[in-house]
């Protein structure tokens, strides 16, 4: 009896590590590793512009990067998760493989996972300068809020999660005390390029959103009228990433041509591709990710 006891014990411990591997992969999978990595090299970006522009960051104080962006990695993870267990229903619908990893997941699981990473990065923001540690509480609490109730404002839900893209490059001029030209305009540029991006989604998530009373922009407008404005919004983004090198060459008489050049390739052609597809909202989405990365290299040319 022992020897089978002991048979069965080993039999049942690759089963339960196939269900780790498993739960690991759906949480990896819900923590959307694309936007973590934008997220990553915006921070980075910051970062390295404000060393380019004004001379080298002192070790502690690259360390305290580090936390921050740590802390803010496991924030957004948190975020990403929250909105998952409170948008199961409507994902059904738009998004049935998301909806189907939340279930395999669980609830339970998933809100001890949420509690767990948004802990750590309580933890690791309290050792930084009290506006960064404030800043991460804040944007905690705005992206429970949005996860309940602001996706279903629309408008609102949209900007607030805009501008906590924003406070990315901030937060790293607020921790080194400096500027950089730069580093200032990817605060307008990470906001306008979220922003729009919101709309695609709220686009692409219609079915759902319509079916379960989500007051998006996209529920509230004509399809034409939804077509001009999301075709004007996009035209201006590459206005707005065009707007530095013109700030600079009318302010200092420099006029970088090999900016122009980088945001013609890497912003202007991936927004115009998804222009070329105005139906395919998943098209649009891909598209504006690679040219918010885009935008962002292009700001080394400055």
């Amino acid at each position: 009896m022992a020897a089978s006891a002991a048979r069965g014990y080993r039999s049942s411990r690759p089963a339960r590590l196939r269900h780790l591997r498993w739960y690991g992969y759906g949480l990896w999978y819900l923590a959307r590793p694309l936007n973590l990595y934008l997220i990553s090299l915006t921070s980075l970006c910051a970062l390295l512009f404000v060393w380019r522009d004004t001379g080298p960051v002192p070790p502690p104080t690259l360390w305290s990067w580090g936390i921050m962006l740590l802390s803010t990695v496991f924030i957004a993870v948190g975020g990403y998760w929250m909105n998952d267990l409170y948008d199961q229903p409507i994902d059904r619908v738009n998004r049935p493989e998301r909806a189907r990893w939340v279930a395999l997941v669980g609830g339970r699981r998933l809100i001890t996972a949420i509690l767990s990473v948004w802990g750590l990065g309580l933890i690791l923001s309290a050792v930084l300068p009290w506006r960064i540690a404030l800043l991460h509480l804040g944007s905690l609490g705005l992206l429970a809020w949005y996860a309940r109730w602001g996706k279903k404002t629309g408008l609102l839900g949209n900007a607030s999660i805009a501008l906590l893209t924003g406070l990315v490059p901030w937060e790293v001029l607020l921790l080194t005390s400096r500027t950089s030209y730069p580093a200032d305009w990817m605060i307008p540029l990470a906001v306008g390029f979220n922003f729009v991006r919101e709309l695609v989604k709220d686009a692409e998530d219609l079915p759902g959103d319509q079916l379960y009373g989500v007051r998006s922009l996209a529920t509230q407008l004509s399809g034409t009228a939804w077509q001009w404005l999301l075709g004007s919004l996009k035209v201006a983004l590459v206005g707005l990433a065009v707007a530095p090198g013109v700030v600079k060459g009318l302010l200092w008489d420099s006029w970088p041509m090999s900016y122009f050049a980088a945001v013609g390739l890497s912003v202007a052609l991936p927004v115009g591709y998804g222009l070329l597809h105005p139906r395919d909202y998943r098209c649009q989405s891909r598209a504006l990710k690679l040219a918010m990365a885009g935008g962002l290299l292009s700001l080394w040319f400055l």
